[in-house]
């Protein structure tokens, strides 16, 4: 088994808005992008856990939904039927690099809980330790706190500060952080850096989350904060664009940064 090197594990998200088109296809050629990334990463020795969203829109096109559901009943039926599907999109992906993706399903009361938040730490643990791809995502299909409240970002958060991993990735489709919708206003500026001890989040207008998202830049925020500290880093990139990682880990000027100072 592989031994893991704590500055080599990162923890990746990707949002809905990423993993599939807005016909609700999956979208196989983001996939097909972010596996290979993460090929050449862990050749380089990374330690990967990759948190996916996609479920629900998944289960949305297989029963021909054009719009999401609002009972939280229906959506858990669509959280249950899409998972498969995303999951061995990953799966038909990583193989062609010899890797292995492993399905991990969490709550947010898993961390809440000392005996079950140290299970889960030791399954993905055991995971990287044999060389598998852990695929987090929200175990939407039997609990209702994150249908109703969370999202993916919030959750790896928690999943990076349960590893103790040094480097968080939120992919969006955004280019980061803007200090206004830009999509509502054409002067819109990237901030670059935020530091959350003294960067007024007050002053920012956030974007809603898309038709297939639960979250938004809201989230992505409170994800950062509730995992930084004086020795760790987030960053918000744009997941379209090639090779996004690995020129974040080269400290190339992208994205938006976020640290504690």
């Amino acid at each position: 088994m592989k031994k893991i090197n704590p500055k080599k594990l990162i923890v990746i998200k990707v949002g809905s808005s990423l993993t599939t088109l807005s016909t609700g296809l999956p979208n196989l050629k983001f996939i097909k992008s972010i596996s290979e990334q993460i090929f050449r990463l862990y050749k380089k020795g990374f330690h990967i856990v990759l948190v996916s969203s996609g479920a629900i829109a998944q289960g949305m096109k297989i029963w021909n939904l054009s719009s999401k559901p609002k009972s939280v009943d229906f959506l858990q039926a669509l959280s249950a039927s899409g998972q498969i599907g995303l999951i061995n999109n990953y799966q038909k992906e990583f193989k062609r690099f010899d890797l292995i993706a492993a399905q991990v399903l969490l709550s947010h009361s898993d961390f809440g809980v000392k005996s079950r938040s140290e299970n889960a730490k030791n399954s993905i643990s055991n995971l990287i330790k044999l060389g598998a791809i852990p695929i987090i995502n929200e175990n939407d299909s039997i609990s209702t706190e994150e249908i109703l409240n969370g999202d993916n970002d919030r959750l790896s958060g928690k999943v990076a500060t349960l590893l103790n991993s040094k480097k968080l990735f939120i992919l969006t489709d955004q280019h980061g952080l803007y200090d206004k919708n830009p999509e509502q206003n054409s002067d819109a500026k990237l901030i670059s850096k935020i530091n959350l001890n003294n960067f007024d989040l007050k002053k920012i207008s956030f974007g809603n989350s898309g038709i297939l998202g639960r979250g938004g830049m809201t989230t992505k925020i409170k994800a950062a904060r509730d995992y930084l500290n004086n020795t760790n880093e987030a960053w918000i990139l744009n997941g379209n664009e090639k090779g996004i990682i690995e020129k974040a880990i080269q400290k190339k000027p992208l994205g938006t940064k976020i640290y504690l100072a």
